[in-house]
């Protein structure tokens, strides 16, 4: 069978739902794009990928080892190929295994992101190209039946693909904070209010967040502060719970957002 999934290659979200379908006796076959190939097995397998430069990935798959390979997928940023593989062996099935390098990762998912926005732009051109088309070419009623018939296919596969990159941009997210690199990304400013403070905060500490500056503060030890960051309002929340006295106020404005009433007090 086949099945399509926008999902980082090499990433835990892959293959969490690859694994998912091996204990129902899918495993997977092969891998073209974002489609993915399954066949039906008897035997239990565990999952596995990794990121493999190119030259090094004939040497893998002519090996007799115990993981089966089973599909490779080349990436061209960075030039590298993802291996899957799968074992039937007891002890590697149980066995607890942790995620892969993250910055690797996000190098991948930074490239699949480029390509799907190319060939979203490049699907929205073609697609207005032929409704304009059949619009100046219009002569009887069918056509117009026609037209909005492929008007509400192009919005239901334009609505695919803004969810798929809605899914994408949120695990890029993720692995921007877990690795700390913010290179070439746009982070919204949010500001953060804590009150009271009796010094400044560690932002050393709070780097994983993202960019923090030290607005000011009131007489009274509310502390502004402008953080250029990838975190929700509550994820923000949640780490500086336990760095903030117990007694303080924590808000969370998004760049659209005013300070609470009274902070310069």
């Amino acid at each position: 069978m086949w099945r399509h999934r926008f999902l980082i290659k090499g990433s835990g979200q892959e293959l969490k739902w690859l694994n998912k379908l091996a204990k129902r006796g899918w495993l997977l076959a092969g891998i073209r794009g974002n489609w993915y190939h399954f066949k039906h097995v008897k035997q239990t397998y565990r999952l596995f990928s990794e990121y493999v430069p190119t030259e090094l990935v004939a040497e893998i798959t002519q090996a007799d080892q115990v993981f089966q390979v089973l599909a490779t997928v080349q990436v061209a940023k960075p030039d590298i190929q993802v291996v899957y593989t799968g074992s039937t062996q007891p002890e590697v099935v149980a066995a607890q295994v942790s995620p892969g390098d993250p910055q690797m990762r996000l190098k991948v998912a930074l490239g699949m992101r480029d390509k799907a926005m190319n060939t979203m732009n490049l699907i929205i051109y073609l697609g207005v190209g032929f409704l304009a088309v059949l619009v100046f070419t219009m002569n009887n009623p069918i056509q117009m039946d026609l037209i909005g018939a492929y008007a509400l296919i192009g919005l239901l596969v334009a609505f695919r693909f803004v969810l798929s990159a809605k899914n994408l941009q949120k695990q890029i997210a993720i692995l921007r904070r877990d690795t700390q690199s913010y290179d070439g990304a746009w982070m919204p400013t949010m500001h953060v209010f804590i009150d009271p403070l009796t010094t400044d905060l560690d932002t050393e500490a709070l780097k994983s967040l993202g960019r923090w500056q030290l607005v000011g503060h009131s007489r009274k030890g509310a502390y502004w502060y402008d953080l250029q960051t990838l975190a929700s309002e509550s994820e923000i929340k949640q780490v500086l719970h336990p760095v903030v006295p117990t007694d303080a106020t924590v808000n969370v404005m998004s760049w659209l957002g005013m300070a609470p009433i009274g902070w310069f007090l």
